[in-house]
C-alpha cells in the first residue's frame, strides 16, 4: 500500500518560530553528544541479514527504514525491500515526528541514560498505530518541504498492562520470534545461545520446545581448560535448566565437568596479580590487602600464569561471577554435589562488590582498578545504578533461598532497579546482555508495580528494535551509541534471542522465571497447582513406556492437565497428564484431594 503524501503548512509566522523549527530539525544548535556515532553510521557489520545495511543505523521499528539519529529526528539512510517504508520514505528524509507529535530531544549518550526522545516517541507512536488501524503518520522534511506520509503497519494491537503475561500481542510476537530462531539461528556467542535455548525450552509450542531441547543437547559437550568463564556460566545455566525441565540425565556429566572448570578458574588467595611497580607510591603490603578482596571472583579466562589455579583476564568481574553462582545453585537443584566453599567464596566477592544501595560493581572498582580505595566507604555509597547487574544479582539470590542474606539482597536489588531502570541498556561491552538480565531479574520477581514500570518504559524500545515482518529484532544504540555487540556475529539472532527470552516470562517453566524458587509465588505465575496428596517415591513412565524417572507427586490440576513431580535427585518437573502411561494416569487421578 502506497502512502498518501500531504504538504504541511508552516507552523509559525515569526522569525523566532522558524529558527526554532530549524534548530529542532538539525539538532546542531543543541549539540548532539556523538553526531558521528564513533564513525559507525557508515560502518556495516559483516554477518547476518543486517550486513546489507550501510552502517550501525537506528532501526525505525517494523517500518523497514533505518536512519541516523539526530537530536530530534532520524535521517533515513536505508530502506529494506518489500518493507512498509519502501516507496513511502526516501533516502535522506528527515523524520521529525509521528502521529502529529514532534520528537523531543534525545537523552542518552556521553554517559547519560534513557531512551526519551526520538527513539521512545517513535516507538510509542508505533504502539498507538498498531493498536488502531496500523497507519503510522510520519512528519518528514524532504528537500526543504515539510510533508506527512502514511506508513501502513500490521494491526497487532497493544501490549497489555500485564505484559508479558496475558498479552495477545506478546503471544503473536513470541511465536514469530521462536520461529525465527528455529529457522535462522546461528552466529551467536554463548550469551545468545543460552537465552535462545531457554526461550525455546519454555515455549508452549511443541515445535519450539523440541528445538530448545535439541539446542541444549548440542551444547552437551565438556569444555576445555582454557574456556572463558563467561562461556562456562552460560552453558552451565542452560544445561541445568534443561535437566530440571526434562529430567534427562545425559547432561549431568557435562554439568559436573563445567562446575569443575569453574572451580579451577576461580580467583583464590594468595593473589599476586598486581605489583607495587604497577601502582606507583603504594606499598606492596597495601596492594596485597586489597587484592585479597578479589578471592572468589571470576575473570575472563583461567590463565594460570596470572593467578595460580586460574583467574585470568585483567581481573575478576561481577558478571561472570554471578553466572558461576547461578550454575552452582542450579546444579544443586539438579541433585549434583557442589563445592560449597567455592560457592561461599563467590558470594563473598559478590558482597564485596555490592554497595548498600544495591549497585553491583563491574569488577574491581572497590579495590584496584583506580588504585587502592577505602572499601568500606565505597560500599557505603548510596548512589543507584547498574540496574542490569541488579537483575542478575536478584536471580543469584532467588536461586539461593537457603542463604540468610538472600531475602534482604533481593529486596535491595529490586530497589536499585526501581531507581535506575533507565540504564539497563548500559551493558558496557554489550548492551543487549545488560537488557536481557535486567529484564530477567525484574520479571522473575513478585514486584508487580516494578514489572509494570519497567515494561511500560521498554515497550517503546521493543517496538523500535522489531524489524519489518515483526519476527526478528536488532539492537539499538545505547549509552555508548555504537554498541560493539552490533559487530559481534549475527546481532539479529542475538537480539531476537534476548527478546524471545523476555517473552518467555509469559509461560514460566524455568528457575530463572521464578518457578520453584523463592519467587515461585509470583502473582502472575501460571505454574501454581492445586495441592495433591504428596505421593510416595515411585517410578513414572511416559505414554509408550519407553522412558522413566523417579519422583513424588506434588500437584495435579485436572483443568489444565498439568502434573508436577518432585524429582528424586532434586528439582521439580511439570508434565502434561496425557504424557504419562495409563497406569500412571490412574495413579494420578487417585491422588486428587476430594472437594469438600
Amino acid at each position: 500500500m502506497r502512502a498518501c503524501r500531504r504538504q504541511l503548512e508552516p507552523l509559525g509566522n515569526g522569525i523566532v518560530l522558524c529558527l526554532a523549527a530549524l534548530v529542532g530539525l538539525t539538532g546542531a544548535a543543541l549539540g548532539i553528544k556523538d553526531p558521528d556515532n564513533q564513525g559507525r553510521w557508515e560502518q556495516p557489520c559483516k554477518d547476518g541479514p543486517d550486513a546489507e545495511v550501510p552502517g550501525f543505523l537506528v532501526n525505525m521499528g517494523p517500518t523497514g527504514a533505518r536512519g541516523i539519529l539526530k537530536e530530534r529526528a532520524f535521517v533515513v539512510k536505508y530502506i529494506f525491500a518489500k518493507s512498509p517504508a519502501k516507496g513511502v520514505l526516501e533516502i535522506d528524509d528527515e523524520v521529525y515526528g509521528a502521529n502529529g507529535k514532534r520528537f523531543p530531544a534525545h537523552t542518552f549518550g556521553g554517559g547519560n541514560h534513557g531512551i526519551e526522545g526520538p527513539i521512545q516517541d517513535l516507538g510509542l507512536a508505533i504502539e498507538d498505530s498498531e493498536g488502531e488501524d496500523g497507519v503510522l503518520k510520519l512528519m518528514v522534511k524532504r528537500a526543504g518541504e515539510n510533508l506527512e506520509v502514511d506508513v501502513q503497519l500490521e494491526v497487532l494491537g497493544r501490549f497489555a498492562d500485564s505484559f508479558p503475561v496475558d498479552c495477545e500481542k506478546t503471544r503473536v510476537l513470541k511465536a514469530r520470534a521462536e520461529e525465527y530462531l528455529i529457522e535462522h539461528f546461528g552466529g551467536v556467542s554463548s550469551q545468545g545461545r543460552c537465552v535462545a535455548t531457554l526461550a525455546l525450552l519454555s515455549s508452549d509450542d511443541p515445535k519450539a520446545a523440541r528445538a530448545g531441547k535439541r539446542m541444549a543437547l548440542e551444547w552437551n559437550e565438556p569444555q576445555g581448560e582454557t574456556t572463558w568463564s563467561w562461556h562456562l556460566g552460560f552453558q552451565g545455566i542452560t544445561l541445568a535448566e534443561y535437566y530440571l525441565l526434562t529430567g534427562d540425565r545425559k547432561v549431568l556429566k557435562t554439568l559436573e565437568s563445567t562446575m569443575e572448570l569453574l572451580e579451577a578458574a576461580q580467583w583464590k588467595t594468595p593473589i599476586h596479580h598486581w605489583k607495587s611497580e604497577q601502582i606507583k607510591g603504594i606499598d606492596q603490603a597495601i596492594i596485597d590487602k586489597h587484592q585479597a578482596l578479589y578471592e572468589g571472583g571470576f575473570g575472563h579466562a583461567p590463565y594460570s600464569v596470572i593467578v595460580e589455579r586460574g583467574g585470568g583476564g585483567y581481573g575478576p568481574m561481577q558478571w561472570p561471577t554471578c553466572l558461576a553462582l547461578m550454575t552452582w545453585e542450579l546444579s544443586k537443584q539438579c541433585g549434583l554435589e557442589v563445592d560449597q566453599e567455592a560457592v561461599d567464596r563467590s558470594f563473598t566477592f559478590l558482597d564485596h562488590g555490592t554497595t548498600n544501595a544495591g549497585k553491583i560493581a563491574y569488577g574491581g572498582e572497590f579495590t584496584l582498578n583506580n588504585g587502592p580505595v577505602d572499601w568500606k566507604s565505597w560500599k557505603a555509597n548510596t548512589r543507584h545504578g547498574a540496574s542490569h547487574k541488579s537483575g542478575l544479582g536478584y536471580l543469584v539470590h532467588q536461586l539461593s533461598p537457603e542463604r540468610p542474606e538472600s531475602k534482604k539482597m533481593k529486596k535491595l536489588h529490586l530497589e536499585n532497579i526501581e531507581a535506575a531502570y533507565k540504564d539497563m541498556p548500559d551493558g558496557h561491552a554489550c548492551a543487549m546482555m545488560g537488557l536481557t538480565w535486567g529484564w530477567a531479574g525484574t520479571f522473575a520477581s513478585d514486584d508487580r508495580k516494578l514489572r509494570e514500570t519497567v515494561a511500560d518504559y521498554y515497550k517503546a524500545w521493543i517496538n523500535m528494535a522489531r524489524c519489518h515482518g515483526s519476527d526478528s529484532y536488532v539492537i539499538l544504540p545505547a549509552r555508548d551509541y555504537a554498541d560493539g555487540s552490533y559487530y559481534r556475529g549475527n546481532i539479529r539472532a542475538h537480539t531476537t534471542a534476548a527478546v524471545a527470552f523476555l517473552y518467555s516470562y509469559s509461560s514460566p517453566k524455568l528457575r530463572v522465571h521464578g518457578v520453584d524458587g523463592s519467587a515461585a509465588e509470583t502473582a502472575d505465575s501460571t505454574s501454581r497447582l492445586p495441592e495433591s496428596n504428596l505421593g510416595e517415591l515411585r517410578t513414572f513412565r511416559n505414554a509408550d513406556r519407553s522412558r522413566s524417572f523417579d519422583g513424588r507427586l506434588v500437584g495435579f490440576d485436572p483443568a489444565s492437565g498439568i502434573v508436577r513431580i518432585s524429582l528424586k535427585h532434586g528439582g521439580t518437573r511439570d508434565l502434561e497428564f496425557m504424557a504419562f502411561s495409563e497406569e500412571d494416569q490412574e495413579y494420578l487421578k487417585a491422588q486428587l484431594v476430594p472437594e469438600e
